[in-house]
């Protein structure tokens, strides 16, 4: 073999050997890294699910429906956040406190805001069933009778109370402007995680005006954690004070279409038969189911078609402790001037047709039957009835104070539908209304309403080819277009001799 040929053979052997030694080197180092990097991504993973899920296999109830894009965001930052658990003070405020047993939470609530529908004027945006109950489609099929309530933000924690009393579906409305749409968002993950029964039986609809559209994003973010479910009122005030100063400005007074909110409500029930109080009124415990029992046996003898069925209502004073359970310890309150009739004080004509000192005779029995038919109908009665859901719509037209129910109740009046008492039935509402603490604003609200009465009135007539009022006769001698209502500054209005302080 020739020198060049071994001398070829020395430097390929040593190449092969420099390859290997090479590869071997970079393996190693690959393997390192990689393993070092597949345990630092196990311990952010466990880090963020750690504070994810820290107390509940659910998402947290603040989140927002883009929380989980936030979710890649490196460990140490999410962990840093503030755990803000609301708390009540000794002077009614609340306060981050970490020592709170953690809330159970509830799934995130998305809600495409183009996908809204406007009402017939084009003034307000409703989006159903924004939130449906888990049990809804079952409850619905399975019951005759649906609840429907409508709210604003501000009172959407009064619906713990309500739905501990009423276990058949609910349908919600609620009034979300501007901020509010966000507030309302979370406050009903909220809900839905501290209460088993919103989150199976209730369905929410969420409505906001044109001129002031709803808004998602809210200053809730760094809110990481639960919050205290034995504490519903201080939450929500906790969230509404998020609100700018700007906006109390207008929101304050702001004319609230409880009509529009009240049909929303009535149309998400899906039951042959209809409930539709606001959401402050609470029946008494097994109303729900007894109601149930009366109208299987209304259907049985002939289904009334046209047929209101008529649930007083009654103020509980805030020193009785507690509502009353049945109609005996509603009369023994009433007796010791811890209940009275719905608006006795502010408008007494607002019951006036049901001849409720004749009701409050009537001993209580074990059934709900009907006690007696109203035999007299009165101007601006306004009752909480339990009819077939085809009843005629509320009037939209009238947004704010006055002439809401009682125009819808005017209709049916109108329309051939009689209205009769059930005997034991009734729902309460607490604390006493006053007069003297209704702002100036609510009055105008009135006024304006009221000069619309007489075109109201007027279609109706036409409309049935009926008048057993003989409304339109009257309207020039009621005067409803020039009235002035009365306030707690202004309680005289020059010679006008009618007032209206409903």
């Amino acid at each position: 073999m020739s020198r060049n040929t071994m001398r070829c053979l020395e430097i390929a052997f040593l190449v092969t050997l420099l390859n290997l030694l090479l590869s071997f080197t970079v393996v190693q180092w690959y393997s390192a890294d990689s393993s070092s990097q597949e345990a630092s991504l196990s311990q952010d993973s466990r880090l963020l699910l750690s504070v994810e899920y820290q107390d509940s296999p659910h998402t947290n109830p603040l989140s927002t429906p883009s929380a989980s894009s936030e979710a890649t965001a490196p460990a140490a930052d999410i962990k840093s956040s503030p755990d803000v658990r609301p708390t009540k003070t000794g002077d009614g405020q609340v306060t981050a406190n970490n020592n709170i047993p953690a809330a159970a939470t509830s799934d995130a609530i998305t809600l495409d805001l183009s996908r809204g529908v406007w009402d017939k004027f084009r003034m307000f945006r409703s989006h159903m069933f924004t939130v449906t109950g888990d049990s809804w489609t079952q409850l619905s099929s399975s019951r005759l009778l649906c609840l429907g309530a409508q709210t604003s933000v501000d009172r959407l924690y009064e619906l713990t109370e309500l739905v501990t009393n009423w276990s058949g579906p609910m349908s919600i409305a609620v009034f979300v402007p501007d901020i509010e749409l966000g507030i309302a968002l979370r406050y009903i993950q909220y809900l839905r995680g501290c209460h088993p029964a919103i989150r199976s039986q209730v369905s929410f609809h969420l409505i906001y005006p044109r001129d002031h559209p709803g808004v998602r994003e809210v200053a809730l973010d760094e809110v990481v954690g639960s919050l205290d479910c034995k504490q519903p009122k201080q939450v929500l005030q906790f969230m509404l004070d998020t609100r700018e100063k700007d906006m109390m400005t207008w929101r304050t007074s702001y004319s609230y279409p409880q009509n529009l909110l009240r049909n929303l409500a009535k149309a998400g029930c899906q039951t042959n038969y209809t409930y539709i109080p606001d959401i402050d009124m609470v029946p008494t415990p097994g109303m729900d189911l007894r109601l149930e029992t009366f109208l299987a046996k209304d259907q049985e003898l002939g289904n009334c078609t046209k047929c209101a069925f008529v649930i007083p209502t009654y103020e509980i004073s805030t020193e009785a402790g507690r509502l009353p359970a049945n109609k005996t310890e509603l009369v023994s309150y009433i007796g010791d001037k811890k209940a009275r009739q719905f608006h006795q004080a502010v408008y007494s004509i607002n019951q006036k047709s049901s001849d409720l000192k004749r009701w409050e005779k009537i001993p209580e029995t074990d059934n709900i039957e009907t006690a007696y038919k109203i035999e007299k109908y009165i101007f601006k009665y306004e009752p909480l009835y339990v009819a077939r859901g085809d009843t005629p719509p509320f009037d939209e037209r009238f947004i704010g104070f006055g002439m809401t129910r009682n125009t819808q109740v005017y209709e049916m009046y109108v329309a051939g539908y009689s209205f009769h008492l059930l005997n034991n039935a009734f729902t309460s509402h607490w604390g006493f209304q006053s007069y003297s603490t209704r702002p100036v604003w609510r009055a105008k609200q009135m006024e304006e309403n009221n000069g619309k009465f007489d075109e109201f009135a007027k279609e109706l007539s036409a409309h049935y080819n009926a008048d057993p009022y003989d409304m339109l006769s009257k309207l020039k001698k009621m005067n409803l277009k020039h009235v002035k209502v009365a306030s707690k500054i202004t309680k005289t209005s020059g010679n006008d001799k009618t007032k209206d302080k409903s």
